[in-house]
């Protein structure tokens, strides 16, 4: 339903036309909230909104004039900067341009918030923006209308904000806390997170390259590049004696060390990427089925799990433990190679052999100077 309303114009101008219309309503001396609007003479058809683009027509500040109907009448430069690697605007009505960034729900409430005296015939929330070649962009969109001196909507003022970097961080924040709380219980895996996020984040880069993975685009990328580092997060709830014993555990101590797999699933059930979820159930499944926690089996295992299966292995290789010594890096690339087709994707280990070099160049850049406290264990048995 909603394609049809937003990509059929013959179907979709009627609609906003209806909705839109102001005869409903008529428009009164004061309008409540903040936005009051803006009043504009209108000599002739049209003029008015000409002044509308006259005094807000700021080269610095992203915005639209729309028409009632919500057809683009005038686009900004700064609009045009600020959208070009994901749309070409032109003069065509608002839901044409920007089709997906809302869902059918907020289309809605957009709508009846543009005819609603009650909601100041506005509207401001967050825009998704959307390109395979580009990272997704947040953008606090908000919508002022303004009116001819008869007091009806002539059209309305679209101001873009784009909100990515800040949003973006404010989530990673709160995450990142999680985290360093993680690396608390787990105490001596140095720079071990870090470097599993740059193994992952450069096999991703790859990946991308060559185009062999559709799901795999700029928000992939950066996202495997931070959420990889959460994988072990649900150590959190894993006993301390259990992380802390030097010698092998026992069957019983066993179950409740691979708990923390689905410990880090509720603990990262909140996160807005379902990849979050993916790496931290599934880092430890088996390409042949005879992985934890639920044996999953080939492409039913993510694809961002797959990934980080093969960095964190590489890196608990190379890192020197009470319980084992420190694998070269030939050693390590060798023993992920038997692992082909076992426990690996023997498409990814067929890619992390042409770029294997690139691991040992960040473990040597991240390499741990301090001696790794004795106890607790990167398990990967």
């Amino acid at each position: 339903m909603q394609k049809k309303i937003i990509q059929d114009i013959e179907i979709f101008s009627p609609v906003l036309e209806e909705l839109l219309s102001p005869e409903e309503e008529p428009f009164p001396d004061s309008i409540p909230l903040i936005n009051r609007g803006i009043t504009i003479s209108q000599d002739s058809a049209g003029k008015h909104i000409q002044d509308i683009i006259k005094l807000s027509d700021n080269p610095h500040i992203p915005f639209l004039v729309l028409e009632s109907d919500l057809t683009i009448r005038h686009i900004s430069p700064a609009t045009e900067n600020l959208f070009k690697d994901y749309y070409t605007i032109t003069h065509k009505p608002f839901f044409n341009i920007f089709p997906n960034s809302l869902d059918q729900n907020e289309i809605q409430d957009m709508i009846i918030a543009l005819k609603s005296f009650e909601r100041g015939y506005s509207w401001s929330g967050i825009l998704k923006h959307r390109k395979q070649t580009a990272k997704t962009m947040l953008t606090r969109t908000s919508f002022i209308p303004f009116f001819s001196e008869e007091k009806a909507v002539s059209g309305f003022m679209v101001y873009f904000d784009d909100i990515t970097n800040s949003y973006n961080s404010q989530l990673k924040s709160t995450y990142k806390s999680i985290l360093e709380a993680a690396k608390l219980k787990d105490n001596d895996t140095g720079l071990h997170d870090e470097r599993v996020s740059y193994y992952c984040k450069k096999m991703a880069e790859y990946l991308f390259a060559i185009q062999k993975y559709p799901q795999i685009d700029p928000d992939f990328i950066e996202n495997i590049g931070f959420l990889s580092a959460m994988h072990d997060v649900g150590k959190i709830g894993t006993p301390d004696y259990i992380l802390q014993k030097p010698g092998k555990l026992d069957n019983k101590e066993w179950e409740i060390m691979r708990e923390h797999t689905i410990n880090g699933t509720f603990i990262l059930s909140s996160y807005p990427v379902p990849m979050a979820k993916e790496i931290a159930l599934s880092h430890h499944e088996w390409w042949n089925g005879t992985g934890y926690p639920f044996r999953l089996e080939g492409e039913m295992i993510p694809l961002s799990a797959r990934i980080v299966t093969i960095a964190d292995v590489y890196d608990a290789l190379r890192m020197k433990r009470t319980y084992k010594p420190e694998f070269s890096h030939s050693e390590s690339v060798e023993i992920i190679a038997s692992g082909s087709g076992t426990q690996f994707d023997p498409e990814l280990i067929a890619v992390f052999l042409r770029i294997h070099q690139d691991y040992e160049d960040i473990w040597n850049l991240l390499k741990d100077t301090l001696p790794a406290r004795p106890a607790s264990r990167d398990r990967n048995e």
